[in-house]
């Protein structure tokens, strides 16, 4: 688990660092690509096309449809234990893009589709922000737990219940990133 292999202060200081520069760089990129790719399409058609892709996300987040949510499926790699603060930067980085170790939500995959086909470049570096804000507390919250294995016992069996608070809770910011 990412709370163990990440443990000690300066380990936690440099995930944390790296999760800010890989979801920023990430955010960088998407609107990079999305400025090119947004280019010959109305404003309309695209703001049809990330709601459309939204509301089939957050119906696969609601249970309603059923399909895998593209992820990167890899464990805590060893490195991270070995090189000290080095390997939590890198690791780090690897989790602010979005492209490493499980993703039990699709709700990050929504904010990525809305920042390629609408987002500016300030909300595109909020995004980054935020996604890498919440994953820093998932790791917080771990580090600040008295007994790990607990933690990770109930945020395993809690996820579930919380995945629709969550889709519900995205709603609201998915209209006011469809509608400027």
């Amino acid at each position: 688990m990412l709370s163990s292999s990440v443990r000690r202060g300066s380990d936690i200081s440099g995930f944390i660092l790296g999760l800010f520069v890989g979801a920023t760089a990430t955010t960088f990129a998407f609107v990079v690509v999305g400025s090119i790719i947004r280019a010959p399409f109305p404003f309309l058609a695209l703001q049809i096309l990330v709601a459309l892709a939204a509301v089939i996300l957050l119906l696969q987040e609601l249970g309603v449809l059923k399909f895998p949510i593209l992820q990167n499926a890899r464990l805590v790699p060893q490195f991270v234990t070995r090189i000290p603060f080095w390997g939590s930067v890198q690791f780090g980085m690897e989790m602010g893009t979005g492209m490493r170790t499980y993703s039990p939500t699709a709700l990050p995959h929504i904010m990525a589709i809305s920042i390629v086909f609408l987002a500016s470049w300030p909300q595109a570096l909020m995004a980054g922000v935020g996604f890498a804000l919440g994953r820093a507390v998932m790791l917080l919250t771990f580090a600040a737990a008295r007994n790990k294995m607990a933690a990770d016992t109930a945020f395993h069996f809690e996820l579930p219940r919380l995945r629709p608070l969550f889709a519900i809770l995205a709603i609201p910011v998915i209209v006011l990133l469809v509608i400027p």
